[in-house]
């Protein structure tokens, strides 16, 4: 590991394991109105201004807000006992997600209350549509918006950014590889759903197709949005949708419905 990164790792692991550094700068931005974090970021010492912390747990804490919303509400209409039954369990699990990011915020002396107002406008689209299919009773709609896409693209940052959080600290590596693992859970959920809906002719294509597009033009505005989020987590935007679009592609594929995402 070179000088940099063991730097990091020294300042990072430890801030996360006991956030009382991060709560003492975040202290003093808020009491001399200037971004203390943010003259560390370029050397990787610290995740990034105190706004723009607050800025990337906000996309994350609402992307898990709207999967908690649409589990729980499309538990009502499932087709089926099995898929009620794992909705209920991706609720809890969603719950889980929530929790921590916002008991972490708490520890940094950040408010979660905040959040709320720095989410972007196309990633606020999310939950909008989905809410939409939800209230017409649309599952296939509410599969593609949820497991698919929001989860979907939870995945790629994950496993795309991050990448200088995971190798400085033990500690957020191992919570990242957690949440990862639900949501890879949920999205096979999603795309075996499908593919059970398809088979069955439960599937109008045509509808399905028009969801994933109206999808697809939130994942784009997000990325179009939030450059300065994505720069934070060592995420390209273009890379980003390029893999986005790959994924998708591949999931509609495994659920035999390749036409949606062409």
């Amino acid at each position: 590991m070179g000088l940099k990164n063991r730097l990091a790792k020294m300042v990072i692991d430890p801030s996360f394991r006991n956030p009382g550094l991060l709560r003492t700068i975040f202290a003093i931005d808020s009491a001399v109105g200037l971004d203390f974090v943010k003259a560390l970021a370029p050397m990787k010492l610290m995740p990034a201004s105190s706004e723009l912390f607050m800025r990337c747990f906000a996309h994350f804490t609402s992307g898990e807000i709207i999967s908690l919303e649409a589990s729980t509400t499309m538990a009502a209409f499932a087709p089926d006992r099995a898929s009620q039954t794992y909705l209920l369990k991706q609720a809890d699990e969603e719950r889980t997600h929530l929790e921590h990011f916002r008991h972490k915020l708490g520890q940094f002396g950040l408010d979660p209350e905040r959040l709320d107002g720095f989410v972007s406008h196309a990633f606020r689209g999310f939950g909008t549509t989905i809410r939409a299919a939800q209230q017409r009773e649309d599952f296939v709609g509410g599969l593609i918006g949820n497991n698919i896409v929001v989860e979907g693209l939870a995945i790629r940052l994950l496993e795309d950014g991050c990448k200088d959080l995971r190798a400085n600290s033990d500690e957020i590596s191992a919570f990242l590889d957690f949440v990862l693992e639900d949501e890879r859970h949920h999205v096979r959920f999603g795309q075996r759903r499908l593919l059970w809906m398809q088979e069955r002719g439960m599937v109008h294509v045509a509808a399905a197709t028009d969801m994933y597009g109206r999808m697809w033009e939130h994942v784009e505005g997000a990325v179009r949005e939030i450059p300065d989020v994505l720069d934070a987590m060592g995420v390209r935007g273009d890379e980003l949708l390029a893999n986005c679009k790959r994924y998708y592609r591949e999931q509609f594929a495994v659920a035999g419905l390749e036409a949606i995402a062409a």
